[in-house]
């Protein structure tokens, strides 16, 4: 993506570790098959990540990259369930912790959910961003399927890439998840996003009107109507419907 971080030696410092763990829990509980868990040890999480976020305020890149650690999960699941995964996922992960070093400063910590909501916020937008941008590629390679293009050797048919192999496509096997996101591919970005964080990611109305900087009302609304699309396209499936799966943006399905 072409992100830097102001003071910071390295950008591996901020993704750390193994990498994020993209499982498939959240899609069964979008299918109401989940409850979800309950929170453990609240109160040493909150002055251990009040401390750490202190700490990253002032510049120490280290308390940083621990917050990473600790977030990782739900903001990669988030990216993963919006964007996709491949290189992208990656990426846009980068892009949304380098964005998140660079503003903390500014951030005025309350508690866990706070900090939290304010990540989810940030990867929200960056993947709306994304999703916008892969919206306007497709329509300009839209248009010009048909041209040739010009190479050393002369002018050469336009080929047009098969996805279908593509790490991350290989790499999704389980059925569930494969249904659940292809479903989600055929909801608008804030729906998908609405319905990842609460029904997947498993956030409260608070914190996710707070991600989505709406009103807890619009929230709600948002969030009956794409649980509705969800459903009325996942029930299409299950009796035989196809889905189509050409766009991965998903129509533009009001909001």
């Amino acid at each position: 993506m072409g992100c830097s971080l102001n003071g910071m030696s390295s950008q591996a410092a901020i993704i750390a570790g193994p990498g994020p763990k993209v499982v498939g829990s959240g899609e069964a509980a979008l299918l109401g098959q989940l409850a979800r868990p309950a929170v453990v040890g609240a109160e040493h999480v909150l002055s251990r990540e009040g401390t750490l976020v202190s700490k990253a305020q002032s510049g120490d890149v280290d308390a940083f990259a621990h917050l990473v650690d600790e977030h990782q999960n739900t903001i990669f699941g988030i990216i993963y369930r919006m964007c996709g995964g491949g290189e992208d996922l990656q990426d846009l992960g980068q892009e949304v912790f380098v964005r998140a070093f660079q503003a903390i400063a500014k951030f005025q910590y309350r508690d866990p959910a706070s900090f939290r909501t304010w990540m989810c916020r940030i990867a929200v937008n960056v993947c709306i961003n994304e999703l916008r941008r892969r919206r306007r590629r497709s329509r300009v390679e839209a248009s010009s399927l048909d041209e040739m293009v010009q190479t050393e050797n002369g002018e050469v048919e336009r080929l047009i890439p098969d996805d279908s192999q593509a790490p991350h496509a290989v790499a999704e096997q389980n059925e569930l998840q494969q249904l659940v996101h292809s479903v989600l591919d055929q909801l608008s970005p804030h729906h998908r996003a609405v319905l990842i964080m609460v029904d997947i990611e498993g956030l409260s109305y608070e914190e996710a009107a707070q991600a989505m900087s709406c009103s807890l009302g619009t929230l709600k609304s948002r969030l009956s109507r794409a649980r509705a699309a969800f459903k009325s396209k996942y029930q299409q499936y299950r009796l035989g419907g196809p889905l189509d799966t050409a766009g991965s943006t998903g129509p533009q399905e009001s909001a």
